[in-house]
């Protein structure tokens, strides 16, 4: 009795989707919804493709119910080829994993994506291999989730100030949130006008600033501000000019996420 395996790729990899899945490292333990390619040597008839079901168990023709859960490529193919040879002369079986499902890792929020973990990947790998972090991501407030157990990940240390305490390892079954942020919109005569991140001590002022303040055109008070939702937002002029040079009288005022602010054009 010969057993056959099909060659383990040297390099660990990530799969999602239906792509034929190249064979993992041969330590790879086989899991629930790993699709796997049976095929007995001349054999063409017990050749099957086959998924592991929630109770670990493949299901094969001659054989009925077998364990797949939980063994290596070799142990399940050592198994097949004793059992096969009860019934079939001289069999030779080869085992490959075409699909592997078992080891999800999910990014959700601003990343929409689930990964098959077949090797040892950092949060930052993951992260690149999910396709990065979208623009308007709220880096501060990440996190995993691990079974019931909440980490805070804060992006901000982890990248700009190398905080690599945050740089932890993934498991199977990792949720990695990354909420998307609040917004602010700030329109018109600022010299880099668009979408920046709502925080909590976010004023009219700042937000100017921000924006590399106001172009030479700017009507400073005559800026409005579009707050609410749908088309029945309320409208407010606020004159930002009086809030810079004058801050005792005229006092600045607090924005709120997904605000407009639209600084229009003077009057000549």
């Amino acid at each position: 009795m010969r057993i056959h395996i099909i060659p383990a790729c040297l390099t660990l990899i990530l799969i999602t989707g239906t792509a034929l899945a190249q064979n993992p490292v041969p330590d790879y333990r086989i899991g629930v919804d790993d699709v796997l390619a049976i095929s007995v040597w001349d054999n063409k008839d017990l050749d099957q493709g086959v998924f592991v079901r929630p109770d670990g168990k493949i299901s094969l023709p001659l054989l009925g119910e077998v364990r797949a859960g939980g063994l290596t490529v070799a142990e399940l193919a050592r198994n097949l080829s004793e059992a096969y040879s009860k019934t079939v002369r001289n069999a030779e079986v080869m085992v490959a994993i075409r699909e592997i499902r078992s080891r999800p890792v999910y990014f959700v929020g601003g990343i929409n994506r689930v990964l098959q973990l077949t090797q040892e990947l950092t949060l930052l790998q993951g992260i690149a291999l999910a396709g990065g972090l979208p623009q308007g991501s709220d880096l501060e407030s990440a996190f995993i989730l691990r079974s019931e157990r909440v980490t805070p990940i804060d992006f901000t240390k982890l990248v700009q100030k190398r905080d690599f305490s945050q740089n932890i390892k993934l498991e199977p079954g990792d949720t990695v949130v990354v909420p998307v942020a609040d917004m602010v919109y700030i329109q018109g005569e600022v010299r880099s006008p668009g979408a920046m991140k709502f925080t909590k001590d976010l004023t009219m002022v700042k937000a100017v600033t921000q924006a590399g303040g106001f172009t030479p055109l700017a009507a400073a008070k005559r800026v409005t501000v579009l707050r609410g939702e749908g088309p029945k937002r309320d409208n407010m002029r606020v004159n930002v000019q009086a809030m810079m040079t004058d801050p005792e009288d005229t006092a600045d005022i607090q924005l709120r996420p997904n605000d407009i602010i639209i600084v229009p054009q003077r009057l000549f």
